[in-house]
C-alpha cells in the first residue's frame, strides 16, 4: 500500500512543478481565488476584505524594502496627502 501512495504522490509532484513551469499566473491567481472564497465562507465578507487590505499592504511595504527603498519616506508623502 505505501508504494501506491509514493506513486501517487510522485504524480502529483511531477503535475504541480510542470503547472509551476509552464502556467505560474493562473496557479497563483487560482489559490488566490480559492483562498479569497474559503474565508469569505469562514469569515464573512467584511473581515475577508480587511484582511485582504492588510496582507496588500504588507506586500507592498515589503517589496519596497526589497528594493531598498525608504519606506518612512514614501509613508509621509502618502499620508501627508491626506
Amino acid at each position: 500500500m505505501s508504494e501506491f501512495w509514493s506513486k501517487i504522490g510522485d504524480k502529483i509532484l511531477k503535475v504541480l512543478v510542470w503547472t509551476i513551469e509552464n502556467h505560474p499566473g493562473k496557479l497563483i491567481g487560482t489559490s488566490v481565488g480559492f483562498l479569497l472564497g474559503l474565508l469569505m465562507v469562514t469569515l464573512g465578507f467584511w473581515r475577508t476584505l480587511v484582511l485582504a487590505l492588510f496582507v496588500i499592504l504588507g506586500f507592498v511595504l515589503g517589496k519596497r524594502h526589497d528594493d531598498h527603498k525608504n519606506i518612512t519616506a514614501w509613508l509621509e508623502r502618502i499620508l501627508n496627502k491626506y
